[in-house]
């Protein structure tokens, strides 16, 4: 009885042993796994990547439109621009309200102009030879411009210069220091900044009386049979960062010529002026096709480039982010195809992909903030 006792305890023993074993293995096998289900992972705490505006987007295929990326410019009739030009030497203050896109009215004041000082003596006499020396001009530019000896581009700019130089006189006579719009319309430019001292007869600022623009884009032949599909266009001005969707300007095609010109057919896009954007500044002009189904797509702003490679960020929860070696497409000036690297339905980072980047190469991912948890 004894004996059969005594196995029965060893076997017990050992059973316990073999049990323990066995949870040890299975333990240190799930830790190998969730070792490995987090490597090459990115750390970025939850809280750090809110504080510095990490964004995040799941990413669907959908619509997206060929593009062309040609050379443009933005243009308006000649006579419907005007100066806003000093009409005395002083101080400039320019109104709360007066920024790029305002709208203005004729007459309507912009500013004023403190006279601290005035060289050459008074000014309505010197803002009067002024516009008597335009008027000059004028006068001899017209009956030239109507036998076709002038160009008509020449005299819109003589007409123009009387026009400004009559304002700054009128000006001048009220004994005001006001700067006024000479005609109704939209502050396109500004060319003096707020307690700058300016120059009697200096440009302030450019008024469009035009309330929409023309884009002209510039297309190589090689592009000719594409031309009839373009349907819209994005557009950065050469002077900005910012790229404007004519679609949200509700801007429009209005004419293409199939007609070459020195290599290149112009396309001609109608929009609203709102002021984004000034006349007569050169653009790189994202022209865009109808569209093609089932493309996936991400923001620019979610792509860095890495030693050469285009990469994007993807977040999978607890503040784990991994790495993706992604090859892009066409873009269109906002969003760009993407070929490979890339599933669907991945939670992208649209926002803060280079502090994940800071995070990726660094203990400290941001610094002043640790990682050690």
């Amino acid at each position: 009885m004894h004996a059969i006792a005594a196995i029965a305890v060893s076997t017990a023993v050992v059973s316990c042993s073999d049990q323990g074993k066995e949870q040890d293995e299975n333990h240190e096998a799930s830790a190998q796994e969730a070792h490995h289900d987090h490597a090459g992972m990115i750390k970025l705490d939850d809280h750090e990547a809110s504080a510095f505006g990490v964004k995040t987007e799941k990413m669907e295929r959908g619509d997206f439109s060929e593009v062309i990326l040609v050379g443009g410019q933005i243009e308006s009739k000649a006579t419907d621009e005007a100066m806003v030009a000093a009409t005395r030497s002083g101080i400039l203050t320019l109104n709360p309200t007066t920024t790029t896109g305002q709208p203005v009215k004729a007459s309507s004041a912009i500013g004023s102009i403190s006279q601290t000082r005035v060289e050459g003596g008074n000014a309505t006499a010197q803002a009067k030879a002024v516009r008597d020396a335009a008027k000059r001009e004028l006068d001899r530019l017209t009956p030239l411009h109507a036998d076709g000896v002038v160009s008509t581009r020449q005299y819109n700019e003589a007409l123009t210069a009387f026009e400004q130089a009559e304002t700054a006189l009128r000006s001048s006579r009220q004994g005001s220091g006001a700067v006024v719009a000479p005609k109704t319309g939209v502050i396109t430019q500004l060319l003096a900044r707020d307690g700058e001292y300016v120059e009697a007869g200096q440009g302030i600022a450019v008024v469009s009386a035009n309330t929409n623009l023309t884009l002209r884009a510039d297309v190589p032949e090689k592009y000719a049979q594409q031309v009839s599909r373009i349907t819209t266009a994005n557009f950065r001005p050469a002077s900005s960062d910012t790229t404007i969707s004519l679609q949200e300007l509700g801007g429009k095609k209005i004419s293409s010529n199939s007609i070459s010109e020195g290599g290149y057919i112009p396309l001609y896009f109608s929009f609203s002026n709102n002021g984004s954007a000034a006349p007569g500044a050169f653009a790189e002009v994202y022209l865009i096709a109808e569209p093609r189904r089932d493309v996936l797509s991400v923001p620019l702003e979610a792509i860095v480039e890495i030693n050469g490679n285009k990469c994007v960020y993807t977040l999978h929860g607890e503040g784990l982010y991994e790495k993706h070696v992604v090859t892009t497409g066409s873009s269109d000036g906002k969003r760009v195809e993407i070929l490979s690297g890339l599933e669907s339905g991945s939670d992208v980072v649209t926002r803060g992909a280079q502090v994940v980047r800071m995070a990726e190469t660094s203990a400290t991912a941001i610094p002043g903030h640790s990682h050690s948890h």
